[in-house]
């Protein structure tokens, strides 16, 4: 399993409602996610790169 050096704070911050969401996110979209340097600050913007993500390559 990889390792990442990102957590899900370091993408979404300390926002309780963007960490609830978080965690109902598909594991790709997560992944994904920690993997890259983005940085998300409003739940809107969430749940739009989780689809983004999760419907890419299938």
């Amino acid at each position: 399993m990889k390792q990442y050096g990102r957590l899900p704070q370091d993408v979404v911050g300390h926002d309780p409602e963007l960490l609830s969401y978080w965690d109902q996110m598909p594991a790709r979209a997560q992944l994904r996610l920690l993997d890259s340097g983005i940085t998300v600050s409003t739940l809107g913007e969430l749940k739009l790169l989780s689809e983004h993500f999760f419907q890419e390559n299938g």
